[in-house]
C-alpha cells in the first residue's frame, strides 16, 4: 500500500480512502493490531496526517484505539453500515452482492411510505419538483448522458424522503442516494427497461399528487425493478471481475 506525495489534505483523503478499503475489503483481519508508526513508515505519511486519517476510521467504526492495547481493527458488528464511504468500499470489494441486497432492502423499507407521507401532504411544490426532476431523467435518457441521468434520479428519491415530513427519514439519505447510484457505480446501461422505470417515476408522481392510496405499491414496484437492473449488471460485473 502507498501514497503518492501531494497535498496535505489530498494525502489525509488518500489514506482515509486506502486504509478503509482495506479494512472493509479484508486485507486487515479483525481485531489485528496496527501499528500507526509503522504504517506511517510504509505509506510515507506524516504522524499527524496518519493521526487524522484513523480519526476519521474511528468515526466510521472500523478502528478502536484504546490505552495500553493501541489500535486494533474493529468488529464488524461496530461499523457503520450507513457512512458513504463504507458502502463505496463494500460495492467495490468481495462483499458487493449483499452491499446491493442491503441497499435495496433498506429503500424498501423507507421510499413507499416516505411516498405515502408525502401523498397525504398535498405538497404542490413537492410534485412540481419531483416532475422536473422526471423531465431532467429524460432528458439525460435523449443525451445518452448516464453521470446526469444518476445524479437526477438520486435527487428525486432522496427529495421523497426530505419532503415526506418524516424527519428521521432524512437521514436515510446518503444510504438511498449511494442505492440509486449503483447504476453508475455498477454501470448499468440506459435501455428499454430504464424508459420503463421512468414512466413508472411519473406514475408514482401523479399518485402522490392526487393521495392515490396505491402510491405504497407503486413505491415497491419501481424499487424492485431497479433493483432487477441493478442485479443483472452485478452479474456482469461479477463476471468481468471490472469492479475487483
Amino acid at each position: 500500500m502507498t501514497i503518492s506525495p501531494t497535498s496535505g489534505a489530498r494525502l489525509y483523503d488518500q489514506a482515509v480512502e486506502q486504509i478503509g478499503r482495506a479494512i472493509v475489503q479484508g486485507d486487515f483481519e479483525i481485531g489485528a493490531p496496527i501499528a500507526p508508526d509503522q504504517l506511517a513508515l510504509d505509506l510515507g505519511l506524516s504522524r499527524s496526517v496518519l493521526r487524522e486519517a484513523f480519526r476519521a476510521l474511528e468515526s466510521k467504526g472500523l478502528v478502536q484505539a484504546r490505552p495500553r492495547i493501541g489500535t486494533r481493527v474493529s468488529p464488524r458488528a461496530l461499523w457503520n453500515f450507513l457512512d458513504p464511504h463504507v458502502i463505496s468500499w463494500r460495492l467495490h470489494g468481495d462483499d458487493r452482492s449483499n452491499q446491493v441486497e442491503e441497499l435495496y432492502a433498506t429503500r424498501l423499507a423507507v421510499e413507499p411510505v416516505a411516498a405515502r407521507l408525502i401523498a397525504g401532504l398535498a405538497d404542490a411544490d413537492a410534485v412540481e419538483e419531483l416532475r422536473a426532476l422526471i423531465t431532467r431523467m429524460r432528458e439525460a435518457m435523449a443525451a445518452r448522458d448516464l453521470h446526469a441521468f444518476t445524479e437526477a434520479d438520486v435527487l428525486f428519491h432522496t427529495e421523497l424522503l426530505t419532503r415526506s415530513g418524516n424527519e428521521m427519514f432524512g437521514c436515510f439519505t446518503t444510504v438511498i442516494a449511494a442505492a440509486v447510484r449503483t447504476r453508475e457505480t455498477l454501470v448499468f446501461p440506459l435501455v428499454e427497461e430504464t424508459t420503463k422505470g421512468l414512466d413508472m417515476h411519473e406514475r408514482l408522481v401523479e399518485e402522490i399528487a392526487t393521495a392515490n392510496p396505491n402510491v405504497e405499491s407503486t413505491s415497491r414496484t419501481l424499487i424492485r425493478e431497479a433493483h432487477g437492473e441493478a442485479r443483472a449488471a452485478l452479474g456482469h460485473w461479477d463476471r468481468s471481475g471490472a469492479l475487483s
